[in-house]
């Protein structure tokens, strides 16, 4: 039965150096008192903006982020832990993490992560998981772009429109020469 238990261990750490080689993002919380409905519960959610959750004890967390070189996390493995690994877009995964935190505060603490090759510790998660969406951010740059263009815009509006005002108030005011009007010589 030894045997069984080891193969299960070896399979679970190739899992997530599989999924860490594939993405090196991933946010590390500590799961003390998660019950199995709530760390189920945090699956689902998770899966629904393309996160993947493994809930690890810290050796075998150990020997995955050793395997990847990823020495700077181990500080971060303490107890039985969850390494949520993100989709492409990490910070929906990151806010999605941080608001289960917050409800269960006793029983999921974040205690950071890796993202871009950086080590994030608490507080920086929190200030990544506070950032605009990634949708959001676009809009804003969009809005932002467009704002001068709209007025450049009205602005050409409104001088082409005092042009033709100022044009037809001219040839109001603006009688024709009677020599041009018959174009007859002499």
């Amino acid at each position: 039965m030894a045997k069984v238990g080891r193969l299960i261990k070896e399979l679970m750490v190739q899992e997530l150096t599989t999924e860490l080689g594939r993405r090196p993002n991933v946010f590390v919380a500590g799961v003390g008192r998660l019950s199995a409905v709530e760390a189920d519960t945090l699956r689902k959610r998770l899966h629904g903006v393309q996160a993947r959750v493994l809930m690890v004890k810290r050796t075998l967390g150990r020997q995955g982020l050793l395997a990847l070189q990823l020495n700077d996390l181990e500080s971060l493995l303490q107890g039985s832990v969850a390494l949520v690994i993100p989709g492409e877009d990490f910070i929906p995964a990151a806010k999605l993490l941080a608001d289960f935190a917050k409800a269960d505060e006793d029983k999921l603490v974040v205690r950071g992560g890796f993202v871009d090759g950086q080590l994030l510790d608490k507080q920086r998660f929190t200030e990544l998981a506070n950032l605009p969406s990634r949708p959001q951010l676009l809009a804003e740059l969009i809005g932002t772009l467009e704002s001068p263009m709209t007025a450049v815009v009205m602005t050409l509006e409104q001088v082409i429109g005092e042009l033709a005002w100022v044009i037809e108030e001219a040839s109001k005011t603006v009688k024709p020469v009677e020599g041009e009007q018959g174009g007859s010589h002499g």
